[in-house]
């Protein structure tokens, strides 16, 4: 998921967060709490990139291994 201005990418994640999961598909059905996690986790990391900002989660998997 990428977006082109890091208002377009709020936008999205305020409207995605706003609106109810009855009304959300992800593959013909409600999203899961991990499908709603990584919508939120793409739309971050594309707001960080945006703003130069892509060592805030480049590292993660170093930390995790």
């Amino acid at each position: 998921m990428e977006f082109d201005s890091v208002r377009e990418a709020m936008e999205f994640l305020i409207s995605y967060n706003e609106s109810p999961r009855k009304n959300m598909k992800v593959d013909g059905h409600e999203p899961s709490f991990e499908d709603l996690q990584e919508a939120n986790r793409e739309a971050l990391y594309s707001v960080c990139d945006l703003l130069g900002m892509s060592d805030l989660y480049l590292h993660l998997g170093e930390q995790t291994a």
